[in-house]
């Protein structure tokens, strides 16, 4: 029997989305249109392990800059129903992993609904993803931000903190990529999509937000804290999981991956 771990060919781009589409229940025809142009969109961060040269299990890796160095987000970890049992996530994750920390990108980070298999290589729970809805100030929305301001207000708020997620060019295009309005609200503003707020900095604490109506928070917990975002409940939504991260990561899901 015959096993290959590699990054995925162009040819394999539609067997790769297909197996994603079906494990994760997604329309494959809407997530195509996302999966080939997003802007992290990289062949060589979409790996597959083959048996026999069959297409088992797969993830993909994407770059991320904090202040202390380097990492990789892990998503869309899938294995074919007919394959499970086999132990082919753990080895496509082992095999990832080093070749990740032996390019320089010596931590990963993924969201996971169960912990066993990311357990299992190295990877501990550190923080929560919840969702809930926010205290709404009545009032208007502030003044809209220029992306010249709120690239401003982030890079301050980023480099204040070397655990704080650093964004360049190509990050920006993908926060871009998803339409949002950015309020400004003191020295800082709230980023505002129809009814969520994913992204918040905020230089005083309000017992209200000027957001939209039934509007939530999704976003980890411990940015949840530090925001002192006004929720009127939340509930868990996804794992946190961090391997050999040195302190604990700070982001918001604005950069989800």
């Amino acid at each position: 029997m015959k096993k290959e771990i590699r990054p995925i060919h162009a040819d394999e781009a539609p067997q790769f989305l297909n197996l994603l589409c079906s494990v994760f229940e997604l329309d494959y025809d809407r997530a195509s249109s996302i999966f080939f142009s997003e802007p992290f969109f990289d062949l060589k961060r979409k790996w597959a392990l083959f048996q026999d040269g069959q297409m088992t299990t797969i993830l993909t890796t994407t770059p991320l800059e904090f202040g202390w160095g380097s990492a990789i987000g892990i998503a869309g970890v899938a294995t074919a129903p007919e394959c499970r049992g086999h132990g082919y996530g753990q080895e496509l994750l082992e095999h990832v992993i080093g070749h990740s920390e032996a390019g320089g990108e010596k931590a990963a980070i993924l969201f996971a609904h169960e912990e066993t298999l990311y357990r299992r290589v190295g990877f501990q729970a550190t923080d929560e993803v919840i969702r809930g809805h926010i205290v709404r100030n009545v009032g208007e929305l502030g003044d809209e931000l220029p992306k010249s301001e709120v690239q401003r207000i982030y890079q301050e708020w980023s480099d204040s903190d070397p655990g704080r997620l650093r964004r360049d060019e190509r990050r920006w295009q993908y926060w871009s990529w998803v339409y949002r309005s950015c309020e400004k609200v003191g020295a800082g503003y709230i980023c505002n999509e129809p009814s969520i707020v994913r992204e918040a900095i905020l230089d005083q604490d309000h017992d209200a937000w000027p957001v939209m109506h039934n509007s939530e928070f999704f976003g980890m917990k411990s940015m949840a804290r530090q925001m002192k975002v006004p929720l009127v409940q939340e509930e868990h939504h996804l794992i946190v999981m961090t391997r050999n991260f040195p302190v604990p990561p700070q982001m918001f899901m604005t950069d989800q991956f």
